[in-house]
């Protein structure tokens, strides 16, 4: 190799190095995921207690008043969730973990296409009418969502069907979308859904975009309610975390933590059922 040949080469490598470090963190982190990186474990995300009691027990909850969250998982797709958190810092913060065991898909192929079929099911809104979950108040089984569609709008707010599951690798990064959901509790309210991925997970946030009240007593102002669910491709297991955050009165905190945690619990169940349903579940 002559002189300018090593000084070409050597360029050459410094711009690919360049080009790396200038890439955002999600985009480097699909590179890894393609190249059929490892995944880690679901107790390397959330901690072994944490993973050992959701296994025991089904669930991982957590509550805390405005402090810092417990069980977000150490992900980068949580970090934008601290983040919210800590500027919110909201009254009442009820975290869930949830793991559903599989050994996940040996090639990038598979991964993605596991990916694609989460998305595909966090954005199904409209199958989330009819779900259950215990009410506490209640001591009963009680229908979480009487009515769950999406709605092109504020303004018209014509009922759309769910769209299918993105294709394997066309995932969209940022998407969001409007909802009407009517719960029978908290009565019918709008919402919009933000949805993030990553190279190993998809993010997705809720707020509320009416005042909602409980029977004739408003509780939660219009944006004080948000909803955060994030859902990791882990190698053993794809982990379900849930985090609810409100700024409600006082008199009803103790009510909203225990609401909050059981509901977190059905869109678990419902999440689980809906990918069973699919056959990507390992004996």
């Amino acid at each position: 190799m002559n002189k300018n040949m090593g000084r070409m080469a050597v360029a050459l490598v410094l711009s690919m190095l360049a080009g790396i470090a200038a890439a955002p963190l999600e985009a480097q982190a699909v590179s890894a995921a393609t190249a059929g990186g490892a995944l880690p474990s679901a107790a390397d995300l959330i901690g072994r207690a944490a993973f050992d009691e959701a296994l025991a027990s089904g669930k991982a909850v957590r509550l805390s008043s405005g402090s810092a969250p417990s069980l977000l998982p150490a992900h980068q797709a949580a970090e934008a969730l601290r983040a919210a958190l800590a500027a919110e810092k909201p009254t009442v913060l009820v975290e869930a973990a949830f793991v559903l065991p599989r050994k996940a898909p040996d090639e990038a192929t598979g991964r993605a296409a596991e990916l694609a079929s989460i998305y595909g099911l966090l954005r199904s809104l409209g199958s989330l009418q009819g779900i259950e979950y215990w009410s506490a108040s209640r001591n009963k089984w009680r229908t979480f969502y009487a009515e769950s569609y999406r709605i092109d709008g504020l303004e018209t707010k014509r009922k759309l069907a769910d769209p299918p599951a993105p294709a394997p690798g066309a995932v969209p990064a940022a998407e969001g979308v409007f909802a009407f959901q009517r719960d029978l509790s908290f009565g019918s309210n709008y919402y919009r859904y933000d949805f993030r991925s990553f190279a190993d997970a998809v993010s997705l946030e809720s707020t509320n975009l009416t005042r909602m009240s409980y029977g004739p007593v408003p509780v939660m102002a219009v944006g004080a309610l948000k909803t955060r669910l994030l859902v990791i491709q882990a190698r053993d297991a794809i982990l379900f975390y849930a985090a609810s955050g409100a700024d409600a009165p006082s008199i009803f905190r103790g009510k909203l933590e225990d609401s909050f945690g059981n509901r977190a619990e059905a869109l678990f169940r419902w999440f689980a059922k809906a990918y069973a349903a699919l056959g990507q579940l390992a004996p």
